[in-house]
């Protein structure tokens, strides 16, 4: 049995890749669409350099998408609750079929 991609991912983001960082600041990819599932929830994480903060949404990505640590993400585009948040802490989920293997972001 085989689900389609919007069974999983019903929604659409969009990622600015963090491309790197210099004494100017952060410097980023032009936005690329992503199909995702979103899900707003308050949640504690912990960082890459052990801080623990509150990551307000998980999003849910296929496997292959581009977007490191530091990465700008908009949900909701177009809607009152639309917003841009950075990537505090990506978790990497393998399934086998028909379940697809993902990438949950954690966003601040």
């Amino acid at each position: 049995m085989s689900f389609p991609a919007s069974f999983f991912f019903p929604h659409i983001i969009s990622i600015r890749a963090l491309a790197g960082g210099a004494g100017m600041g952060e410097t980023y990819a032009d936005a690329v669409p992503s199909i995702a599932e979103v899900k707003d929830e308050a949640q504690l994480v912990r960082t890459a350099d052990g801080a623990e903060v509150t990551s307000s949404t998980q999003v849910t990505v296929p496997l292959d998408t581009a977007a490191p640590l530091g990465s700008l993400v908009t949900v909701w585009a177009g809607q009152g609750a639309q917003r841009e948040s950075v990537v505090l802490r990506v978790a990497r989920d393998e399934n086998p079929p028909p379940l697809p293997s993902h990438l949950i972001l954690y966003l601040e």
